[in-house]
Parts: C-alpha cells; sequence; structure tokens
C-alpha cells in the first residue's frame, strides 16, 4: 500500500494542476478587457457606389478588427443617424439601427453587413447620403463614414458614345472613361452636372458641343463623395484638385463648342491602358483637321482648382472669349508646341487654392513653339498667339512666361493686357499694355475658392482700358454689355 499511495501523490498532482490550469482558462475566456482597448474598420469609408436602379437598394461589408490580443465586448454598433437612417446594418444575425453586446475576441474579426434603400427617383433626396456606424468599446466611440448616392443618375461605363444629347434630367456618372467616336457628337445641354470617376476622362475623337446659359451651366466635377470625411466643410464646397481627370480632345477631334462650363477640381494624371495620361483639366491635342475652324471656341467658360493644368494645349488651334482660368496647381494656361490662339477678353488668375497640392509656383500662362523632349532635345511647331483685353495676374513676380526656338515662327502679340512680371522679350509685339498694376480683383482668398470673385473694383486700372475690335463679344461673362472702351478682364 505504501508503494500505491507513492504512485497517486504524483497522479493527484498533476491532477490539480490540470484542474487549475482548466479553471483558469476558464476565467481568462469569459473575461473581457474592462478598460480602453482599439478597435479598428477595415475600410476607412463605407462606400456604396453601386447604380441606384428600381428599388436603390444595396448591400456591403466591413470587418470590425480588434487590435488587443484581449478579448473585447462591443457595447453597440449604431448608425449615428439612428431611425432617421436609410441604411440597416447586420452583425452575427443581429439587424436594425443598432445592435448590442458583440463579443470580439483577441486579434480577431468580425464582419458588419450593411445595406441600403434609397429611392433613386426623389430628387428631394441631395445627392449624397451620409452616416456614420458607430462602434462603443469601454466608454469609446469609434467611427466609419458611410455615404452613398442618393438619387439615380446615368452611368456611362467605359463607354464608345455615338451621336447624343446629355440633358439635365439625371446628372452622369463616368466611371473608366468615355470616349465620343470618331465623326459623332456629344451635345451637353444647359444645366447637366456630369461626374467623373477619380481615374476617368471624357475623351473626345469626334465633337463636344456643351451649350450652357448664363443662369445654367454646364458643371464637370469629381464624383469624390466622401469629401466632407476628409477635408472640412469649406473644402467640401471646394473641392479638391485632381479629384478626377480632365476633358481630352483628341487629334481627329474638330468643331468643339464649349459656352457656360463650369470644369473644376479635374486635372488628375491618369492612366489610358499602359499610357500615362497628362494633369490636366482641359487637353486639346493638335489640329490634324485644319478645316481653318478653331479646333476649340471656348466662351463664357470657367476652369478652376486643377491638380495641373487648367487648359493644355500641343500645336493646337483656340478662339477663347471671356473665359476665366484660376487656382491652378501648375499653369492655368499652358500652349506648348506652337499652334494658332486668340485669347479676347480673358482672366488668368494665379491665385492657387490653400490645399493645392503643387510644390513649387508655376506660371499663370506659358507660350511656347516648342516641346522638351529630353536634353536640348526638343519638337516644335510655329506658334501665333494673340492676347487681347486679357488680365494675366497672380502672387509672384512674374505670371506671363512666352519662350521660342528659332527654327520655328514665334508670333505673339499683346494688346490692351494687364500682365504681371518682368520685361517681355523683344520678339513680342506689344500695344498699350499695363504692367504690374494690381487689377484689384474683388476678392482672391484661397481660403474659399467658391467666393472668389474676379470681377474688378470701381478703382480698378483695368476698368475700360481694353479696345473694340471687330466680332469682340457683345457682353461679357455676367451678360453685361461691354463698353467702348470694354475692360479688361472676363468681366465688365
Amino acid at each position: 500500500m505504501f508503494v500505491h499511495k507513492k504512485q497517486l501523490l504524483p497522479f493527484g498532482i498533476l491532477l490539480a494542476f490540470f484542474l487549475w490550469g482548466y479553471s483558469s482558462s476558464c476565467i481568462k475566456k469569459d473575461s473581457y478587457r474592462t478598460n480602453g482597448g482599439t478597435i479598428a474598420f477595415s475600410k476607412d469609408t463605407f462606400l456604396f457606389d453601386t447604380v441606384f436602379t428600381a428599388m436603390g437598394t444595396s448591400t456591403r461589408s466591413v470587418k470590425i478588427i480588434n487590435k488587443e490580443k484581449d478579448r473585447l465586448k462591443i457595447e453597440s454598433i449604431r448608425l449615428f443617424r439612428g431611425a432617421q437612417s436609410p441604411y440597416f446594418i447586420n452583425v452575427n444575425g443581429m439587424s436594425g439601427k443598432s445592435v448590442s453586446n458583440i463579443d470580439i475576441e483577441g486579434n480577431d474579426s468580425l464582419y458588419i453587413f450593411a445595406s441600403v434603400f434609397i429611392n433613386p427617383d426623389n430628387t428631394n433626396d441631395p445627392f449624397i447620403v451620409e452616416d456614420r456606424i458607430v462602434a462603443r468599446v469601454n466608454g469609446q466611440d469609434f467611427t466609419l463614414p458611410v455615404l452613398a448616392y442618393g438619387q439615380n443618375a446615368i452611368y456611362i461605363t467605359d463607354s464608345l458614345l455615338q451621336t447624343q444629347t446629355w440633358t439635365r434630367t439625371k446628372p452622369y456618372v463616368i466611371i473608366k472613361n468615355a470616349a465620343v467616336a470618331p465623326g459623332q457628337t456629344l451635345t451637353i445641354n444647359a444645366g447637366t452636372r456630369v461626374y467623373v470617376h477619380a481615374d476617368s476622362r471624357l475623351y473626345v475623337q469626334g465633337t463636344l458641343k456643351i451649350n450652357g446659359t448664363k443662369t445654367d451651366s454646364v458643371v464637370f466635377q469629381g464624383d469624390r463623395i466622401d469629401r466632407r470625411i476628409y477635408f472640412d466643410e469649406d473644402d467640401f464646397v471646394n473641392g479638391v484638385g485632381g479629384e478626377w481627370g480632365g476633358i481630352n480632345l483628341l487629334k481627329t477631334s474638330y468643331n468643339n463648342n464649349i459656352n457656360y462650363l463650369l470644369l473644376k477640381n479635374g486635372g488628375a494624371s491618369t492612366m489610358l491602358g499602359t499610357n500615362a495620361v497628362a494633369d490636366a483639366s482641359l487637353q486639346v491635342d493638335p489640329d490634324t483637321v485644319n478645316n481653318s475652324t478653331p479646333k476649340l471656341i471656348m466662351t463664357n467658360s470657367t476652369i478652376r482648382n486643377s491638380g495641373g493644368y487648367g487648359l493644355l494645349a500641343f500645336a493646337s488651334s483656340i478662339k477663347s472669349e471671356n473665359n476665366l482660368f484660376f487656382a491652378s496647381a501648375k499653369e492655368n494656361v499652358a500652349l506648348i508646341q506652337g499652334g494658332k490662339y486668340d485669347f479676347y477678353g480673358c482672366t488668368m488668375a494665379g491665385f492657387a487654392s490653400r490645399i493645392n497640392t503643387a510644390t513649387e509656383k508655376h506660371y499663370s500662362m506659358v507660350a511656347l513653339n516648342f516641346l522638351s523632349t529630353g536634353n536640348n532635345t526638343y519638337i516644335g511647331g510655329n506658334l501665333f498667339l494673340t492676347l487681347r483685353n486679357c488680365i494675366i495676374y497672380g502672387n509672384t513676380e512674374d505670371e506671363f512666361f512666352p519662350n521660342k526656338v528659332d527654327d520655328f515662327t514665334a508670333q505673339v502679340q499683346l494688346d490692351h493686357c494687364l500682365i504681371k512680371g518682368a520685361a517681355l522679350p523683344a520678339w513680342v509685339t506689344q500695344q498699350n499694355n499695363l504692367f504690374n498694376q494690381d487689377p484689384l480683383f474683388e476678392n482672391t482668398n484661397a481660403n474659399d475658392l467658391s467666393s472668389n470673385n474676379y470681377r474688378l473694383k470701381t478703382a480698378s486700372p483695368a476698368k475700360a482700358k481694353g479696345i473694340s475690335f471687330s466680332g469682340m463679344l457683345p457682353v461679357d461673362m455676367d451678360g453685361n454689355s461691354r463698353a467702348n472702351p470694354p475692360s479688361m478682364g472676363c468681366y465688365e
């Protein structure tokens, strides 16, 4: 028996240790971290970018990740707008506007499924419908923005467009590019709103006709609907330069007419296949048609807050009158590799947005009869540029830069313009220009682009300092009659 007891003692000790370990593991499994603790969402924005058609329903999922090694109890997961929210959530089979007491193991995750119902034909809904998912852990809230389109739209996805007309009935959303086919015409009527995805552009191989009016401009802008989350209220209104690509008039394009277009927040560098596309809000490629009509006639339009160039043209032909270009990260207007250009009554204002991403200040306008291709190599073309009744002004010492190579023609004429900068080269023809005189714009506040006002104060030196000429538009961008003599810039 003594021997038998010696054998039982180790077994008893082992059994005690086993029971203690089992008890400890049970206690650990049932315990939670009771203070602090961090969770994260697998996305920084819960975006519903589904095409809202007949029923306007969509479901998405996101993960909540426990960043701690300890188990956490999520006290609640709820929609911030509560019963007023168009969204619903489902976690572990529990659904509604809020769920409670959800366990999540250490270094583990769980799914939140969210659905939304929006009547896409309710024009009273905002274009963007917002809410937030709020998860509470030990008294601390973790928030995930939830965003969706709130109205039905016409989605143009990787499309080759035949002749058609866009109207103001519903907004248009361009995803993965759209192109107007050669020989075809896209007409965009007054009041139409076009939203373009971040990696997308409108390419025109045929003809583009934009028929905006003073009271109903055509608007092109990005479809970035998470802007309010990452920027403050002012920037939600202003937008951010480079939110989308731009409009490209390709080599085969001809007879383009743009009137009262507001083109904002474009200028992202995008890809077309394996090729990078320049960061310009409006790019006009070489005029290969040469039918004696400018490739682009653009009037009463605004290009603002480009992430790169505002208007970029290569060896092309443009007539631009009563247009405003401002707050581009690069040049507001860049005319490269020659071409034929007439700018009448335009304002090029080199005042950038406070959230512009440019690391250096560019000129407001450049005009070159060459395109650099490397060290001491270039492609050239004859340049013919007339600037009449224009203002080129900004916040650097030089805002206008003409330059040329001698083996191609360069004829640049400045007639009754206000320019900020040093003396121009001798080969530039000049007549009755004003230099380095503040045009006294009403407002050039970089903190709020939407309130920028490039109309002239009464005391402006540009008032009534232009020149009347044959074919001049009789009214300014505001529809006010041009005086005789007219004022410089796009506003009388």
